[in-house]
């Protein structure tokens, strides 16, 4: 994100929900963040975990993905108290804001979804735990997607509703110019 803010709850990293479980200097792995997918699954030491260490790392990633969508969730509430009227440069101004702030959280929607095909992943292959105890997690991540996806096509429509707002006025006002015209030059050769 290009405003990596350690405060804004929206800010997931990949690899957050694992490390707070386990830091990286315990376990001599690098940050997770910079690892690749391909590294996560080269890693045994990954499916070494005591199954508490996995429902651990489970709970917090639903944890953080609960904020995640939290975060999304009053994004989309700001979408949808905004009504501008279409001539309102501030209520397009604020649409665009809200849209730029969706971008930033794309990164961290990707990411998340990015730990829970891991989780999924290691679940699957570990065989110590469940493998369906990874099912909580993809519903977390679907609800992330669902609100993305509402927030992001609500944004787009009311900025195109304030669009076709201008392209009314502007063919209104054409249309009376015209019809004046029309009435002096209906006037004058008569």
């Amino acid at each position: 994100m290009p405003s990596s803010d350690s405060a804004d709850p929206a800010v997931y990293q990949r690899g957050d929900a694992l490390d707070e479980v386990l830091p990286p200097e315990l376990t001599g792995r690098g940050p997770s963040a910079a690892r690749s997918t391909e590294e996560w699954a080269a890693d045994a030491g990954i499916y070494d975990l005591s199954e508490q260490e996995y429902w651990n790392w489970l709970a917090t990633l639903i944890q953080e993905g609960s904020e995640l969508d939290e975060h999304l969730d009053d994004i989309l509430e700001d979408v949808y108290d905004l009504e501008p009227a279409f001539y309102s440069r501030n209520g397009r101004r604020a649409l665009q804001e809200r849209l730029r702030q969706l971008h930033e959280v794309r990164t961290s929607v990707r990411a998340f979804e990015q730990d829970v095909e891991q989780l999924s992943f290691v679940f699957a292959r570990a065989d110590t735990v469940e493998t369906g105890g990874a099912d909580n997690a993809e519903l977390v991540l679907s609800s992330i997607k669902r609100t993305y996806d509402r927030a992001y096509d609500l944004c787009l429509y009311k900025l195109d509703r304030i669009s076709d707002g201008w392209v009314t006025a502007t063919n209104l006002l054409i249309s009376l110019t015209i019809l004046v015209v029309t009435i002096l030059f209906w006037l004058e050769f008569r």
